[in-house]
């Protein structure tokens, strides 16, 4: 990998403008989401947009990232029937337990839709935490920490100094350097404190992540700005 990636943020697919002001920012991966952020009601809608987008101009953008969702469900199926054939820079994949899922991601998803793009594994879940390091020797690009659902898993406090989030946190980051690959921490949610903001990202840097998930474009920046020295 020439260069490790610093920057993530999320964003509902749903929201098209919303997906446009990110893709027109710095962030070096803007995911399109079609999981959490997106109530069922409008999921369609999204795929339809999603579908829309990639068809027109954001394939063309490497930094453009489609999150679907979980692999084994039934929404997840209909994420894939409503992607077929298109073009997919990247494709993040959420609540990743097993190194198997990536396997499956990567056969599944055809070579006339996912060609050479990249697969990033969101680990947020308790099984997935003990699979880590199987999982980043995969063909995967990135490991993200999912603190906010392991958090909920475990019945504990998304904090992230969490004795049990932090220790994630740790498992994460040293899977991904093992691995060679990238690694996203989670994000600083409480966007008004900036200087906690920055004592995450100066945790982060020494934990060993590559890069954050970012809130917002000024916290992306940031955050490029910080894991500079990293790639």
């Amino acid at each position: 990998m020439a260069t490790s990636l610093r920057s993530y943020i999320l964003v509902p697919a749903s929201d098209a403008s919303a997906s446009r002001a990110a893709l027109a920012g710095s962030t070096d991966l803007v995911v399109l989401d079609l999981e959490d952020t997106v109530p069922e009601d409008l999921k369609p809608r999204a795929r339809i947009m999603l579908r829309t987008g990639m068809s027109a101009d954001w394939a063309g953008d490497e930094r453009c990232a489609v999150r679907v969702n979980t692999w084994h469900s039934k929404a997840g199926e209909v994420d894939r029937t409503a992607l077929a054939g298109l073009y997919l820079p990247a494709v993040v994949l959420p609540k990743v337990n097993t190194p198997d899922i990536i396997d499956q991601a990567r056969e599944v998803l055809t070579d006339d839709d996912l060609g050479d793009s990249s697969l990033h594994a969101i680990i947020e879940t308790p099984e997935g935490l003990s699979s880590v390091g199987a999982i980043s020797n995969t063909a995967v690009t990135s490991l993200v920490v999912g603190a906010f659902d392991l958090a909920k898993a475990l019945g504990i406090d998304p904090e992230p100094n969490a004795t049990a989030i932090l220790d994630a946190r740790v498992t994460v980051a040293s899977a991904a350097t093992s691995a060679g690959v990238s690694s996203f921490d989670m994000p600083w949610v409480a966007v008004q404190d900036e200087a906690g903001f920055e004592t995450h990202l100066a945790q982060a840097y020494e934990l060993g992540f590559t890069g954050c998930c970012a809130m917002n474009e000024a916290q992306a920046q940031r955050i490029n700005e910080v894991f500079s020295t990293t790639g």
